[in-house]
C-alpha cells in the first residue's frame, strides 16, 4: 500500500473517537484490486474544493479524461431519476473505488454521523486494530453522505459551464430542500429551467435561500430579490437599441450597459415603476401566467378579467398597472412593518402562486435579456 493511501486511511479513521476519547487508529481491509486502486489515485487530476450556493461541500476532478463532481449529499432514487432525466443523461451518479473515496472524503471533509463511542469501538476501532482491518463499507455507513457524478462532454447545457454552476444545479434536486420547501413543484421546475441556460449573471444564492426559507412569505421575498436584479434591464435595452438604431456603435452586453447607466447617469431602481415596466413586457408574451395568477391567488382575483387577445394596449396597460400595484403592495407588507389589520390577507397557497408567477417572469426576463452566447457566460465582478 502506497504512502498516500496509508495517509488517507489514517486521516479517515482519525475522524472517529473510541471509548478512550482518542482518534481511532488502525487499518482498512485490503481491497481486491489494490494495484488498480493505487493507480487510480495516482492518475487522478484534482481540481478545487468549494461550498455550493446551498451550502453543500463540493469538489471536482478528472480521471481517464472524464470529468467528475463530488458533493457531500445523497439524492434519493426519485431525485436521481429526475436529475438524469432533466440533464438528458449528461449528469450521472457513479461509484468510485475505495482509494478515490478516501481521497474525496478528505477533500470535502466528511464527518462522522455516528457519535456513540461504544458503537464506534465495536464496529470501527476494534476491527481496525486487527490484522484484517475494518471494511471501508462499514466506515462509509457511519460517515456523512457523498455522491460522485460523472459529467459528460455532450450536455443539456447550451455550452460548457463551470463545475460550481453544475454543482448548484445538482443541489436543486437535494431532497433536504425539495421536500421541505415552500415552493410548489412547478416553481422548482422553473428554477431548474433557469439553470439550464447560460446566463451573464444568475444570483443562485437567492434561489436556494428561497427554497430553504421557513415560510412561504419569506420565500417570496427571496424570489423578489432575484427579480429585483433585472429591474433596470428593460429600460437599459430600450436605450441601447435606440442608440444603436441612431448609428451608435456600442459593443457592451445589456448587463454591462445597465451598469454604466447606473454609475455614470445615476440610474436608480424606482421599484414601483420598474415592476410596471417588466410586468407590461411580460404580459405581451405570457397572458397565461396572469390568468393563473388572477384565478388562483386571492389578492389578485378582484383585478380580473385578464384582457383578451386583441384587446387595446390601453386595456392591457390598465390591467398590468393594477397587478403591479398589488404586487408591490404585497412586497412592501413583508419588507416593512405596517399595521397588521391593514395588511392584505395572503395564505401560504397565495404566496406559493405568487412565487410561481414571479419565477415565470424571471425566466422570461433572463431569456429576453441575459441569455449568453454559447461559451460566454461570465459573471461580472460586481452587482449593479
Amino acid at each position: 500500500m502506497t504512502k498516500n493511501l496509508i495517509e488517507l486511511s489514517g486521516l479517515l479513521l482519525g475522524k472517529f473517537r473510541g471509548v478512550n476519547g482518542k482518534p481511532v487508529t488502525g487499518r482498512f481491509s485490503l481491497p481486491t484490486d489494490l494495484d488498480g486502486e493505487e493507480a487510480a489515485l495516482r492518475d487522478l487530476d484534482f481540481g478545487t474544493v468549494w461550498k455550493s450556493s446551498s451550502g453543500v461541500d463540493a469538489c471536482d476532478y478528472r480521471l481517464d479524461g472524464a470529468r467528475y463532481l463530488a458533493l457531500a449529499l445523497a439524492l434519493p432514487p426519485e431525485e436521481l431519476a429526475d436529475l438524469e432525466s432533466s440533464s438528458e443523461g449528461s449528469i450521472q451518479p457513479t461509484e468510485v473505488v475505495g482509494s478515490i473515496y478516501l481521497f474525496l472524503a478528505h477533500k470535502v471533509n466528511l464527518l462522522p454521523s455516528e457519535a456513540d463511542p461504544l458503537l464506534i469501538e465495536e464496529h470501527i476501532a476494534g476491527p481496525a486494530s486487527t490484522h484484517d482491518g475494518v471494511a471501508l463499507d462499514v466506515v462509509k455507513e457511519s460517515l456523512g453522505n457523498l455522491t460522485v457524478f460523472r459529467v459528460h462532454d455532450v450536455s443539456v447545457f447550451r455550452g460548457e459551464v463551470s463545475s460550481r454552476y453544475l454543482a448548484d444545479y445538482i443541489c436543486t434536486f437535494d431532497a433536504r430542500l425539495t421536500r421541505r420547501t415552500r415552493l410548489n413543484t412547478v416553481s422548482i421546475g422553473i428554477v431548474r429551467e433557469i439553470f439550464l441556460q447560460e446566463r451573464y449573471y444568475l444570483v443562485e444564492r437567492n434561489l436556494f435561500e428561497a427554497m430553504s426559507a421557513p415560510s412561504a412569505r419569506h420565500a417570496f421575498l427571496e424570489i423578489y430579490r432575484t427579480l429585483e436584479f433585472v429591474f433596470a434591464l428593460p429600460r437599459a435595452r430600450s436605450l441601447l437599441d435606440a442608440l444603436r438604431h441612431a448609428g451608435g456603435s456600442i459593443e457592451l452586453n445589456i448587463l454591462e450597459f445597465a451598469r454604466h447607466c447606473y454609475r455614470e447617469l445615476g440610474w436608480k431602481r424606482v421599484e414601483s415603476d420598474a415592476i410596471r415596466r417588466i410586468f407590461r413586457e411580460f404580459f405581451d408574451t405570457s397572458r397565461g401566467a396572469y390568468e393563473s395568477l388572477v384565478l388562483a391567488c386571492s389578492p389578485f382575483r378582484g383585478l380580473g378579467p385578464v384582457p383578451a387577445m386583441g384587446s387595446t394596449s390601453d386595456d392591457a396597460a390598465k390591467f398590468v398597472e393594477k397587478v403591479a400595484a398589488r404586487y408591490y403592495q404585497l412586497r412592501n407588507q413583508i419588507a416593512h412593518q405596517f399595521w397588521t389589520d391593514e395588511e392584505i390577507d395572503c395564505t401560504d397557497d397565495d404566496w406559493s402562486m405568487l412565487i410561481e408567477f414571479s419565477l415565470r417572469c424571471i425566466q422570461y426576463l433572463y431569456d429576453r435579456h441575459l441569455t449568453a452566447p454559447v461559451g460566454t457566460a461570465e459573471k461580472p465582478t460586481e452587482v449593479i
